[in-house]
């Protein structure tokens, strides 16, 4: 495992596609590879429940269908924890995007005031993969 920053020659990905009218179906079955912890942090920071093996009606919000798709893409391992890093990051990725456009912007302090309070993802690395 190497982490995008600390390692030049690995290529910077860019920012899940957030879900759309288009997507909203893919999205949806990407939040399957959502973890319990992912789908409490997402209730906490956004409000949205997402239950495990139910059809969400419409839509997921962004920074779901964001943590979602880097699970499904394999940027996240399914037993590796979302971390302050993680969010920090997730959201450079979104402001260093083509669009300018980062729509989980506002689900930051939310997430991180949630993993504080909960002491999740505290500066674990897992080093198993």
């Amino acid at each position: 495992m190497s982490i995008s920053r600390l390692n030049p020659y690995r290529p910077a990905y860019p920012p899940p596609v957030a879900a759309t009218r288009e997507r909203n179906h893919a999205a949806r079955e990407d939040s399957a590879s959502l973890t319990d912890r992912d789908r409490e942090l997402i209730y906490q920071a956004t409000g949205q429940r997402i239950r495990p093996g139910e059809t969400n009606p419409g839509w997921i919000n962004s920074l779901a269908a964001a943590i979602a798709a880097d699970r499904a893409a394999g940027r996240l391992a399914p037993t590796q924890e979302i971390t302050a890093v993680y969010l920090k990051d997730l959201i450079r990725r979104y402001d260093q995007s083509p669009t300018g456009r980062n729509p989980i912007a506002g689900y930051l302090e939310p997430a991180l005031r949630h993993l504080e309070q909960s002491g999740a993802g505290r500066g674990r690395l897992d080093v198993t993969a």
